[in-house]
C-alpha cells in the first residue's frame, strides 16, 4: 500500500488508496412531493484510508471518489418540451 495525499476540508492529508470489490449496488428510490420518482445510485471509483482517527472510537477515517447515477420518472404535467423548427426538404439535402 502506497501513501498518497488526498484533499479534505481540513486540507491535504496523508492517506492510503485501498483496493475494493463491490458487494452490492442498491438504488435509493425517492418519491418527491411533486410526483417525481428519482432512482439514485452512487458509483465509487476510489477509496482512501486517511491517517486520521476518530478520537472517540479510534477508527480510521475513510474518504472516496464517486459520482451519482440518477434516473427520473417525471409526471407529464411537469415536463416542458422545446419546440424545434420542422425540417424542410432543403434541410435534408
Amino acid at each position: 500500500m502506497e501513501k498518497t495525499k488526498v484533499n479534505t476540508p481540513a486540507g491535504p492529508t496523508d492517506a492510503v488508496e485501498l483496493e475494493f470489490k463491490v458487494k452490492s449496488e442498491p438504488w435509493t428510490t425517492l418519491e418527491l412531493e411533486d410526483g417525481t420518482t428519482l432512482h439514485v445510485k452512487i458509483n465509487i471509483g476510489k477509496v482512501f484510508r486517511l491517517e486520521q482517527y476518530d478520537q472517540m472510537t479510534g477508527e480510521p477515517a475513510y474518504v472516496f471518489r464517486s459520482n451519482n447515477i440518477v434516473r427520473s420518472q417525471v409526471p407529464a404535467k411537469l415536463k416542458k418540451f422545446q419546440s424545434y423548427p420542422k425540417a424542410t426538404n432543403e434541410d435534408v439535402a
